[in-house]
């Protein structure tokens, strides 16, 4: 047999343990890096990956000083290349089965919980300061945005950066957004509802219904 095809013929066989052993290295690593940010931080991080997590070696995790923190993550869940996940005194909960795509970046200061089998897709932004709850199922577009918090206008002289207001954002389960779509807080989208592409949301979405434009409005019901 000539040398390349042997090669091949190994690499067929022993291609899946390959696979494994170094999913199971970046986990290894993945603990490691956020272990020790939490430790330069002077930090408290609690930490439950489960083992068959497929995590990206160029994931990582931001721990702001002297907070306290919890990162779940479920079984089967993937964490790609480029995600950013900032703890910043809060609780993210990530559930089984899930995709956070290239570039994610969750900002958590509060308490976020993300079900199973969602799709966060590539260049997704979230803003947890309160509360986010992402239901099982769902599908939100590349380059969306979801916000619980907004600055507010301040007096000359007065920072807006520190003046901010919350308010808990909840997506029911089987939902789809488009790209690039806006989630306002104090927002609620109700199960198997639909956003389209570029929509800012600004009021409740009901159950079943396609809402689309800026502000979005509502279209007609999804049969």
């Amino acid at each position: 047999m000539p040398e390349g095809s042997r090669i091949s013929a190994a690499l067929r066989r022993n291609g899946p343990r390959l696979t494994r052993a170094g999913q199971r290295a970046a986990r290894r690593s993945f603990l490691v890096r956020a272990r020790l940010a939490a430790a330069l931080s002077d930090a408290h991080l609690e930490l439950e990956i489960h083992p068959d997590a497929v995590l990206s070696p160029s994931a990582r995790v931001e721990v702001w000083p002297r907070t306290r923190n919890v990162l779940v993550i479920g079984s089967g869940t993937t964490v790609g290349d480029g995600v950013l996940l900032s703890l910043r005194g809060g609780r993210l909960v990530v559930g089984a089965g899930t995709q956070l795509r290239r570039g994610v970046t969750l900002q958590v200061t509060g308490d976020v919980t993300v079900g199973d089998g969602v799709v966060l897709s590539t260049g997704l932004v979230l803003h947890g300061a309160e509360r986010v709850e992402i239901g099982d199922l769902t599908i939100i577009g590349e380059y969306s945005t979801i916000a619980d918090s907004t600055h507010v206008r301040t007096p000359p002289g007065v920072p807006v950066h520190h003046a901010v207001e919350t308010a808990p954002v909840v997506v029911g389960s089987n939902c789809w957004m488009g790209a690039g779509v806006v989630l306002a807080p104090g927002i609620t989208v109700g199960d198997q509802a639909f956003v389209g592409a570029g929509a800012v949301v600004t009021k409740d979405v009901e159950p079943g219904w396609l809402v689309a434009g800026v502000p979005a409005r509502p279209v007609r019901r999804v049969e």
